[in-house]
């Protein structure tokens, strides 16, 4: 595949991942550029073991993680920004649906890795080796944060709806 295909098939995917990750929109476009430049870089060096996908999902979570060790970032910054924006961009279609936007909270006080896992195998309905290929780890090791992380996730869900108190295992 060329670059610019590559661009045109997954940059909205990179970019929507960033995004969530970053919440900041501005800051989302310069990370997706970003990576988009190191895959062009790197396009030559590229060897097949897993999918294109997979491998710039890759680049784009460790320049994520550059950017917060850059800015010595350890929480997630708010979802929503000041400023104005088009009408068709994530932060307005998550505007306009205010459970969306709860649960994204609530998925922000998560652990990183826990909010990874849900990002890329809930959200973005990647497979469970793709997930795999993406972090670095096993196919093991990504079903047993995501059960960690989706039972984190139904904590946290039970708190937000029961004001605080966490009120057991049933929902």
């Amino acid at each position: 595949m060329t670059w610019e295909e590559l661009y045109l098939d997954f940059s909205d995917k990179v970019h929507h991942y960033i995004l969530l990750m970053v919440g900041n929109e501005v800051l989302a476009e310069d990370l997706t550029h970003d990576v988009f430049i190191k895959v062009q870089r790197a396009l030559g060096d590229f060897r097949g073991d897993s999918s294109y996908y997979s491998w710039i999902i890759t680049i784009a979570r460790n320049v994520v993680y550059d950017h917060w060790r850059r800015k010595k970032i350890v929480q997630f910054i708010s979802f929503t920004s000041d400023r104005e924006v088009d009408a068709n961009t994530p932060e307005i279609i998550l505007e306009k649906n205010e459970e969306i936007l709860e649960l994204y909270k609530i998925i922000k006080k998560l652990k990183v890795q826990y909010q990874e896992v849900i990002i890329l195998r809930k959200i973005q309905e990647l497979s469970i080796s793709a997930t795999a290929e993406a972090l670095g780890c096993s196919t093991s090791r990504v079903k047993t944060i995501t059960f960690r992380a989706m039972n984190a996730l139904r904590a946290e869900l039970r708190k937000n709806l029961h004001g605080g108190e966490d009120i057991g295992p049933q929902l």
